[in-house]
């Protein structure tokens, strides 16, 4: 598993309940393209993984029950 997903994945899992957007994500995980972090973003929403935060301007979204398992499940089986 590359280096900045398994950093999404963990920033996403140490606050599981927080709703994130792209920009705050990537200033979480120090890196300077958000291109990575939104592709990432993407694809565990299209997933299930994460959950739109509905009334807000920028995509903002969450972790859901099924993300917060299978990105644990991720990190913990990764080598």
């Amino acid at each position: 598993m590359a280096g900045k997903r398994r950093r999404i994945y963990t920033t996403l899992l140490a606050d599981p309940s927080r709703t994130w957007t792209v920009r705050e994500l990537a200033a979480s995980v120090n890196t300077p393209s958000e291109g990575t972090v939104r592709d990432t973003f993407n694809v565990l929403l299209a997933d299930g993984h994460l959950r739109q935060v509905p009334h807000r301007r920028s995509l903002t979204a969450m972790l859901t029950d099924r993300g917060q398992q299978a990105l644990t499940n991720l990190l913990r089986n990764a080598t």
